[in-house]
């Protein structure tokens, strides 16, 4: 799925540079138009690639779920995720993922020994 993502993201950058206009990232999904996709068009596309490569059943809310976890085991700054993900602040996001987020008591610990070395 991540090798047709790429796909699509690379047809949409040049579909922009072709039009000569400004790449609105807003939206993931978007048609010809650069409206957004009818929430229904993204179930399709699910449905299709779980056939296509006989995976489990995938949800939007269970894409959405994995990309905020993967931008907190990565260490993007909490305040950045609570925006991507829309969420009215960072407390919202700390309720829900916050078992994601990397020990930073043990990289601070870390730290503080290297400075003592």
């Amino acid at each position: 799925m991540l090798v047709d993502l790429k796909k699509y993201m690379d047809w949409f950058r040049l579909a922009d540079e072709e039009f000569d206009s400004r790449l609105d990232e807003t939206y993931l999904a978007v048609n010809v138009y650069r409206q957004p996709l009818y929430p229904q068009s993204i179930g399709q596309w699910l449905t299709f690639y779980e056939r296509k490569w006989d995976m489990k059943h995938v949800t939007c809310h269970g894409l959405r779920h994995t990309y905020c976890s993967l931008l907190l085991a990565q260490n993007v700054p909490i305040q950045t995720v609570s925006k991507y993900m829309g969420h009215s602040d960072s407390t919202v996001t700390l309720k829900v993922y916050s078992h994601f987020i990397p020990d930073t008591q043990g990289i601070a610990v870390n730290a503080l020994n290297r400075l003592t070395e």
